[in-house]
């Protein structure tokens, strides 16, 4: 009898769903059951029409729906649960396709797929679970993973298509390909799974496309309303996320590609009356040197600080080293502030960009601690990033007044100046980085010497660098990972 309701209607089948083995988390509700919100209900509604039309090949109606919600309000698990259905009850043969801009997020919809197969046997008894597909043993349906691999997704003809986390896709030709496939069966079903995304790039191009579409079901959160996430969660967030990001991460908020850092007065906080600019050493702290070079431009700077026992990071001294129109900063003039740094601090590290100073490591690898900081590509721009808006906001970093001051300038031009212009340049993958406009005026170099320094002297040290937050499970529980 549940069988057969669950057979004819998506509603039916999630009804009889069992979501979780656990204690039921509120009262009134078994195990066997699941309280869904306003908004999840709504979307449910709207693409059970979607899906049940798929399934006995009805015409008319909506095939395509965009669902954009923020971090952590179960996109993955709500659609889960559709797929599930479709795939166990459609009475005829489908191929689906679930992509997303690598494997591991691909795979998030597969394996939630899997939970719910193996929680409800007898609801799913025709579905088997394989490491990168689904397949319904009886009709022959399945579910295939694929990624950025944009030449997979040519030729293929799906009856449905789910594009997972859109707005993280760099690149386009996936999506291009996906959306040029699902026009080739009349009756192809297209569901967009994504967050707020940065800029008004293809991605945006593609929101606006569905959510002024008559042939798209539309729907979007604005800010967090999920109850499972809990205000202490959000605030954590807050704390540590730059504002542009938490907006958009969190408030699913659509962002300009860059964003402000930190601002002057959240900078000045850091400034403390009482340290000096160090010229020499204590003999039991360990300092680290870190080196920001460019010869022509830009400032040439060096920063050298320490960790206090309370961890907080102290900056000793900042030397910032300005071209002249006709006269480039000399590599030499790194090797000579190195060398006098090492001396007047003896228990010493020095880490240096790889591709700037190579020479440098070179010709002092012998005879100084000298480390290459590698960025990693985006990693090491966004870790720097995020490790020091944390500590300026956390107020974990302390400086002498008019630290890093150009001497060459009657105004103010300090480290605390360039931090509260520089920009917080934001990625389609979540990723970060610090930048500073393009006009000849301003710069970064202060920055991230800075930056470098404080990332060597957390090494580590157990740090919140950066807090993703999936899907919750079936209890209601989120996971956090740190990056």
């Amino acid at each position: 009898m549940i069988e057969r309701a669950a057979r004819k209607s998506p509603a039916a089948f999630r009804n009889h769903l069992k979501w979780s083995t656990a204690p039921a988390p509120k009262a009134g509700l078994n195990s066997s059951q699941h309280q869904l919100t306003a908004w999840q209900e709504r979307d449910f509604s709207a693409l059970d029409n979607l899906w049940s039309a798929l399934a006995n090949r009805t015409s008319g109606g909506l095939k395509r729906a965009y669902l954009e919600r923020p971090r952590g309000h179960s996109k993955t698990t709500d659609l889960a649960v559709m797929v599930t259905w479709i795939l166990q009850y459609c009475p005829r043969q489908l191929m689906g396709v679930v992509a997303a801009a690598d494997k591991d997020q691909a795979c998030l919809l597969k394996e939630a797929i899997e939970r719910i197969v193996r929680l409800n046997p007898d609801l799913c008894s025709n579905l088997e679970c394989f490491k990168e597909h689904i397949l319904n043993k009886k009709t022959g349906s399945k579910l295939i993973v694929i990624s950025s691999d944009v030449k997979s997704s040519w030729g293929i003809l799906p009856d449905f298509v789910i594009c997972d986390e859109l707005c993280h896709w760099a690149k386009p030709e996936l999506w291009y390909s996906l959306l040029s496939s699902a026009m080739k069966k009349p009756e192809c079903v297209l569901v967009v799974l994504s967050n707020a995304g940065v800029g008004k790039s293809w991605h945006w191009q593609a929101r606006e496309a569905a959510r002024t579409g008559e042939q798209w079901y539309f729907s979007t959160i604005d800010g967090t309303q999920a109850p499972w996430i809990t205000q202490a969660d959000i605030n954590e967030q807050k704390r540590l996320l730059p504002p542009s990001v938490f907006n958009r991460l969190w408030l699913n908020q659509w962002q300009d590609s860059e964003g402000e850092f930190v601002s002057l007065k959240e900078a000045e906080v850091c400034s403390d009356e009482l340290l000096t600019p160090a010229s020499q050493g204590i003999p039991a702290v360990h300092y680290v040197a870190a080196i920001d070079f460019a010869s022509t431009r830009d400032n040439t700077v060096g920063v050298v600080a320490h960790l206090d026992p309370d961890g907080t990071i102290i900056v000793d001294r900042m030397d910032v080293e300005a071209p002249l129109p006709d006269q480039p900063v000399p590599v030499k003039w790194v090797k000579s502030w190195m060398l006098e740094m090492a001396r007047k601090f003896s228990n010493i590290s020095f880490v240096v960009d790889e591709f700037q100073l190579l020479s440098v490591i070179q010709d002092l690898g012998d005879c100084l601690d000298v480390e290459k900081f590698s960025f990693a590509g985006l990693k090491g721009h966004h870790r720097l990033a995020i490790t020091l808006l944390r500590r300026i906001r956390e107020q974990q970093v302390r400086w002498f007044k008019h630290c890093g001051q150009l001497a060459s300038c009657e105004e103010r031009n300090d480290l605390e100046t360039e931090l509260s212009s520089v920009l917080l340049k934001q990625f389609p993958n979540g990723m970060v980085r610090i930048d500073h406009k393009q006009d000849g005026l301003h710069h970064d170099d202060r920055v991230f010497a800075l930056g470098m320094a404080c990332l060597k002297l957390e090494e580590g040290k157990a740090t919140h660098q950066w807090l993703t937050m999936h899907e919750p499970d079936f209890t209601g529980n989120i996971n956090w990972e740190m990056l």
